[in-house]
């Protein structure tokens, strides 16, 4: 290999060291166990929050059919009351009189049960708003220290990141624009690092790939050893071999 290709070689590889080292630290706040905490309570308090609008919206359906029924039972009520009240004249009206009154009581039966069963559904939602509001307030609570704790560690970081951002930035300038691109390229297939050096088998006299780990081919060989450089065939990773 050229000095003028070594040269750009190892400037590519100093970005992807830094790179590197800049990847680690993002993942490191990434996976702060902090911040699992606060997303799994910012669910636990959605979810308390959806269970809320849910009662609220059974609770105004039960005063929705409670009024009905009420307005059922009065109505009934009063046809009831005429019914009592209506002097009768023959047998047959008596008869007519009865049937209509067993009807009505078969009504206010299925009335009492209506409200019995409104009664069990209101006790429910009350059971259920209670304990919504109890989980949102811890989860509000969880959330709000374990924010805190990420916020922390993130202040505590915010000097490296920033410096390896700094670092990156100049490297970038030092940088063969054709050989960035394949370095991108890798990056977004998550082939990383992009650029590896090449492993020897010392039994074979051959070279290896120091990302995948497979032996390279024939023509994978020559090149490293004519240009210093190739492409794996399996992962399309850069191989260099600088020495």
């Amino acid at each position: 290999m050229d000095d003028s290709l070594k040269q750009k070689f190892k400037n590519l590889l100093d970005y992807q060291k830094k790179d590197l080292e800049l990847r680690k630290l993002n993942a490191t706040v990434e996976r702060d166990p902090s911040r699992v905490e606060m997303n799994r309570n910012r669910k636990a308090f959605n979810d308390a929050k959806s269970a809320l609008d849910e009662c609220e919206a059974q609770a105004g359906a039960i005063l929705g059919s409670y009024a009905e029924l009420i307005k059922y039972i009065e109505e009934n009520e009063s046809t009831l009351a005429e019914l009592e009240n209506i002097e009768t004249q023959t047998e047959s009206d008596i008869e007519a009189r009865v049937k209509k009154l067993d009807s009505y009581k078969s009504k206010f039966t299925s009335a009492e049960k209506k409200a019995r069963d409104m009664d069990e559904k209101s006790h429910a939602v009350i059971r259920t708003r209670s304990d919504a509001f109890k989980s949102g307030n811890v989860a509000k609570k969880k959330f709000a220290e374990a924010r805190d704790k990420h916020n922390a560690l993130v202040e505590s970081k915010s000097g490296d990141l920033n410096k390896l951002k700094t670092e990156l930035e100049a490297l970038r300038k030092t940088l063969d624009e054709h050989l960035f691109d394949e370095y991108r390229k890798l990056v977004e297939e998550n082939k990383f690092p992009p650029v590896v050096p090449a492993s020897a088998d010392d039994k074979k006299g051959m070279f290896n790939c120091g990302g995948c780990g497979l032996g390279l081919p024939q023509q994978g060989n020559s090149q490293l050893k004519e240009r210093g450089w190739c492409r794996c065939d399996n992962c399309h990773r850069i191989i260099v071999r600088l020495n």
